[in-house]
């Protein structure tokens, strides 16, 4: 490390003590400590040296000293910041204050891990006494110096007899503290007495909450629609389970397979339709459409009776499908039913505006807790829990999403009419129909993504128009979302014209800095980022001729010289 940190005053190593439980043995504690700094120091690029001290019986603990750079995959020292933005950064979050909260969690979780498996029922805690609920001040952990100099002294007292008294500052403070915590002790165990009538009334409301779901009424058809969601979720089944399942199914893989069934037999429907109608007009045109003009009759018939083949085992799966939803949907209904009831007992007085999510999260706040939450509180807390649970994609997200696939449906397109032209040329004819049906396929995608898309980049034209304190009527999708990024981070200039340089040039930037593509995902990549900087220049352009169209309407003068050029005379 000495070799690699060149500065006077740089940080060779970063210091952490750990204390070893002493309910478990020598080897126990050493085989926990190692794999300890395996997962959470070895395993993320740091080397861990680990010192065991057990001079005190009681007070077993371990130095881990670790290094502070990272390694690069050839095994030299990499680096520990870069410059961004002119800041220099960290390019580790070992610094980090909540790296070190995690690292006291996961020593904590593995020594209750191991405490459980000997059937020890002690359990230790990373968090401070007064997040873990505790009335108890912590002591003031002194220095080896004071530690040493107060030990000697209490076996000075011990040998004459004295009662001994701490001599240190800080080791008077503890000796405080102690007494202060004595005193919280005795006003806890008088509190315990006052508490017996709420936990009697925790008891009731716990036994009634049980009882709504273990009395329940429910049909046959409730129940296996029951059956079925926690056979999916593979886990016991509430309202957030049961809502999970529906949304995987209502959107998830299998909609998602249906509607692209959906969408080949649509396309396959257009292209039959369209190839019989070009054949009553140009017989020949029908080559196009992958058929041969002297086996039209026969061609067509084969792809009819294909057509009925699809539909059917479609309409199977569709059967299947909708009937998995159904039951699906009965279950959320029933488990909304149950989340209702157990609701109303937790809060009989309750207005009817709560959304059933946080009567949900109410109600598992106090399964989780014993704790009962204010009404005013629920709303917020519902929020940060939805949150958790599943994060919806933004506007501008969104937008990027349909704008990149339709980038992609753009290239197939585009490679499908090229195999259309290739099979055509070999008289491949069941080539250049797949392909055609591919390519009406992709076309009716990107018919309805369209539409979706202009309606986003209104949403995107009106933001920008406000911040800009003016028209933004560019319609390149990459230019608007771009913009829209340096708003949202607040880095706009507020020039719409700068604005879109910039980006410009940084988009070019990245794309010249891009590596040779090899692979077809590489290529593709490539391609896409060049049709954005292609965009950006475009949209540039485009504001550019805005601004001449606007500069030309506000100077009447220029009119009148025009007219002038054209053989007219001046207005006078």
């Amino acid at each position: 490390m000495e070799k690699v940190e060149k500065q006077h005053n740089a940080q060779l190593a970063r210091e952490i003590i750990v204390a070893l439980p002493t309910q478990l043995t020598n080897e126990e504690q050493t085989q926990l400590l190692l794999d300890f700094c395996k997962e959470n120091f070895a395993d993320e690029g740091m080397v861990a040296d680990i010192a065991i001290h057990r001079d005190k019986k009681h007070n077993p603990h371990a130095h881990i000293m670790l290094t502070m750079r990272p390694f690069n995959e050839d095994g030299t020292w990499g680096k520990k910041r870069k410059k961004v933005n002119g800041k220099s950064v960290h390019l580790t979050n070992w610094n980090d204050k909540e790296t070190l909260l995690k690292w006291r969690k996961n020593f904590a979780d593995r020594i209750n891990e191991k405490f459980k498996e000997k059937g020890i029922n002690d359990r230790v805690s990373h968090e401070s006494y007064e997040k873990q609920g505790i009335d108890k001040v912590p002591q003031i952990r002194l220095s080896r110096e004071a530690y040493q100099y107060e030990q000697r002294m209490k076996r000075e007292a011990e040998k004459q007899g004295k009662p001994y008294e701490p001599v240190t500052y800080y080791g008077k403070l503890n000796q405080e503290i102690q007494r202060i915590n004595q005193e919280l002790k005795a006003l806890k165990q008088q509190e315990k007495v006052v508490s017996i009538s709420e936990y009697q009334e925790e008891k009731s409301l716990n036994e009634t909450i049980e009882s709504i779901r273990k009395n329940a009424s429910l049909n046959d058809v409730e129940k296996a629609s029951l059956l079925l969601v926690a056979k999916r979720a593979k886990s016991y089944v509430d309202f957030a389970v049961a809502r999970r399942v529906y949304h995987d199914l209502a959107e998830g893989n299998w909609k998602k397979k249906i509607e692209s069934q959906q969408l080949k037999l649509r396309a396959l429907k257009n292209v039959i339709n369209k190839a019989y109608h070009v054949y009553q007009q140009e017989p020949k045109q029908v080559i196009q459409y992958g058929f041969h003009p002297g086996k039209f009759n026969e061609q067509l018939r084969e792809k009819i009776a294909q057509l009925k083949e699809m539909e059917k085992s479609f309409e199977n799966e569709l059967t299947k499908y909708e009937a998995v939803l159904k039951k699906a949907e009965l279950a959320l209904e029933v488990q909304k039913r149950l989340t209702e009831e157990e609701f109303r007992v937790l809060y009989p007085h309750a207005g009817a505006d709560f959304r059933i999510e946080e009567k949900y999260h109410a109600v598992q706040y106090f399964k989780d807790t014993g704790g009962v939450l204010p009404e005013s509180e629920i709303p917020a807390y519902a929020a940060k829990k939805e949150q958790e649970i599943h994060r919806m994609p933004t506007f501008a997200e969104q937008t990027r999403n349909m704008y990149q696939s339709l980038f992609v449906l753009n290239r197939t397109i585009q490679k499908q009419s090229k195999e259309r032209m290739e099979a055509l040329k070999v008289r491949d004819f069941e080539q250049a129909f797949e392909a055609s049906r591919k390519i009406e396929q992709c076309m009716l995608r990107k018919e309805k993504m369209s539409k979706e898309l202009e309606e986003n980049k209104a949403v995107l034209q009106a933001i920008l128009s406000e911040h800009y304190g003016r028209d933004v009527s560019i319609t390149n999708t990459a230019a608007l979302l771009r913009l829209h990024e340096l708003v949202e981070r607040g880095e706009s200039s507020k020039d719409f014209e700068a604005d879109l340089r910039r980006i410009h040039v940084s988009e070019q930037q990245k794309l010249e800095r891009m590596p040779k593509p090899e692979t077809e995902a590489q290529i593709m990549e490539y391609q896409y980022r060049q049709h954005v900087a292609d965009g950006l220049l475009e949209a540039i352009e485009e504001a550019q001729r805005a601004n001449d169209r606007k500069k030309y309407e506000k100077d009447p003068t220029k009119k009148r010289q025009r007219r002038r050029y054209r053989g007219q005379e001046f207005e006078r």
